[in-house]
C-alpha cells in the first residue's frame, strides 16, 4: 500500500503513455479511482528543486487527495536541512546531490489503535522460540482471553492458525468513523515450528491466499497471546517495478512528468530512483491482535490488510521480535 500510494502520487503529475502505463500497474481507471485510504497511514512528499515551479493542480491534489507535503528546496547545497532530515531516513547519502531534481518520499508508518485494546497488565515476558536453532529470546506478550476471530487450517504438509485483530475505524481527523476504511491484523501461526517458509511460498504463490484464510466467525481463544514486536525495512524498488512492467516514469526519452511542474527542462524530468521505507508497531493500544490456543511463540507470518476491498497492505514475518529489523 505504501508503494501503491507514492505511485498514485506519481501518477497525479503525469500525462500520455507514462499515466496510461501507471494507471493500468496500478489497476485503475483514472487517477480520481486511485486510493483515498492510504492518506491517513502515510508520511509522502514530493521535494522538488528549487529551479522547477510544481502545477498548482499537482500540488492541490498532492495536498488534498494524498494528504502528501510539496515544496521546493535547495538540492544543491543543502537537501538534508530543505527537507528538514527526512530524506536521510528514506535516501543514502549520495542519492542527493547537484544534478538531483525531483524526489518521492514515500514512507509508511502503521500505528493503529485496537478496536479491542490488550490490557497492558496482562502482559507477560516468555520466551519466543526462534527458527535457526539459537536459544529463546525472553520478549513481552500482549496477552488476552476471549471471544476472537481465529481459524484453524489443515492442508497437506502444513497447517496453521490466523487470528485477526480489527483497528478502529477513524477518519482522517482521527475520529471515529464507521465510513472509513477497515483495517485488520491478520497473524499466521504455522502448526510446526519450522513452517514459516511454507507459509510465506502459499503466499506469494498464490495472490489470494491471504484474503482466503481471513476467520469469518468468533470463538473462544484461551489464552491469545502475540508478542509485541516492531518491524521497520527500506529499500529501492525501482528494478523490481521494471521487472514487473513498469518501465515509462523511469526512462528519461519516455518519462512524461509534464502535469507536475510548469517550467520542463530541455532535458526532461523521469524518476531516477524509488525508494520506499515502512514499518509497522505492534504493542497493547493498537497494531498487536471448542476453546482454542494462540499462543505466538514462534515464527509467524502477518499481514495487514483493508477488509471491506480485501486488500493486502503489509505481508511480513517475525523471527525475532526482540529485533527490529
Amino acid at each position: 500500500m505504501s508503494l501503491r500510494a507514492g505511485l498514485a502520487l506519481l501518477a497525479a503529475g503525469t500525462h500520455g503513455p507514462t499515466l496510461r502505463q501507471l494507471l493500468t500497474f496500478l489497476g485503475s481507471e483514472d487517477t480520481r479511482h486511485l486510493d483515498e485510504a492510504s492518506a491517513r497511514l502515510l508520511a509522502n512528499g514530493i521535494f522538488v528543486d528549487r529551479s522547477l515551479h510544481l502545477t498548482p493542480k499537482f500540488a492541490s491534489s498532492a495536498a488534498s487527495a494524498h494528504q502528501a507535503a510539496a515544496r521546493s528546496v535547495d538540492f544543491e547545497n543543502r537537501p538534508a536541512r530543505a527537507t528538514a532530515g527526512r530524506l536521510r531516513n528514506v535516501l543514502p547519502g549520495d542519492a542527493v546531490g547537484r544534478t538531483t531534481k525531483i524526489v518521492l518520499d514515500n514512507g509508511l508508518l502503521f500505528k493503529a489503535t485496537w478496536a479491542r485494546r490488550f490490557d497492558p497488565s496482562d502482559t507477560v515476558r516468555r520466551d519466543f522460540l526462534r527458527h535457526d536453532g539459537r536459544p529463546p529470546v525472553r520478549v513481552p506478550f500482549l496477552s488476552d482471553a476471549g471471544r476472537q476471530y481465529a481459524e484453524s487450517f489443515d492442508a497437506p504438509g502444513l497447517g496453521f492458525k490466523v487470528l485477526q485483530c480489527f483497528f478502529k475505524m477513524v477518519g482522517r481527523d482521527g475520529r471515529l468513523d464507521f465510513g472509513a476504511p477497515c483495517f485488520s491484523m491478520l497473524v499466521f501461526l504455522p502448526h510446526r515450528r519450522d513452517g514459516l517458509a511454507d507459509l510465506l511460498r502459499l503466499a506469494v504463490t498464490q495472490p489470494d491466499f491471504v484474503m482466503r484464510c481471513v476467520p469469518r466467525s468468533e470463538q473462544l481463544v484461551c489464552p491469545c497471546m502475540v508478542p509485541k514486536f516492531r518491524f521497520s525495512f527500506k529499500f529501492d524498488v525501482r528494478n523490481a517495478l521494471r521487472q514487473l512492467g513498469l518501465i515509462a516514469p523511469f526512462n528519461k526519452d519516455v518519462a512524461d512528468l509534464s502535469g507536475m511542474v510548469s517550467n520542463m527542462p530541455p532535458e526532461g524530468l523521469y524518476v531516477s530512483a524509488v525508494r520506499q521505507t515502512s514499518a509497522v508497531e505492534v504493542d497493547e493500544e493498537g497494531t498487536t491482535a471448542v476453546a482454542a490456543i494462540f499462543v505466538a511463540d514462534h515464527p509467524f507470518m502477518f499481514a495487514i490488510v483493508e477488509y471491506e476491498k480485501a486488500e493486502v497492505l503489509f505481508l511480513g514475518h517475525v523471527t525475532d521480535p526482540s529485533k527490529e529489523d
